[in-house]
């Protein structure tokens, strides 16, 4: 994890809120949001970060090209080193609003 070396415990967390937090708004995918947090925290290639995972670089690359339809398992093993995990989120995007506002 190279990059992750040059980033402060500080810096790490609120990159991972910053993108989370785009991820919850709708402003980006999911697999936009894996590629963010692999390449800028973890500084890891797909492969290497396919195994830290214990998945594919198959399943790495489908997933941040939003490609595929992999389990809550799968997306899970994905999030881990970022502290993330398969939820429920409201799906109008007013009720989305409201519930990050508090």
């Amino acid at each position: 994890m190279s990059k992750s070396n040059q980033l402060s415990g500080e810096e790490r967390e609120a990159l991972i809120e910053r993108i989370a937090l785009q991820l919850l708004q709708g402003e980006i995918s999911q697999g936009q949001a894996l590629q963010e947090f692999r390449k800028k925290i973890t500084g890891l290639n797909q492969s290497d970060y396919a195994k830290l995972t214990r998945t594919s670089r198959k399943t790495v690359s489908e997933v941040e090209n939003d490609l595929g339809n992999y389990s809550s398992d799968i997306i899970n093993r994905l999030f881990k080193p970022f502290g993330l995990k398969v939820g429920l989120v409201p799906a109008s995007a007013r009720l989305k609003r409201r519930t990050l506002r508090t």
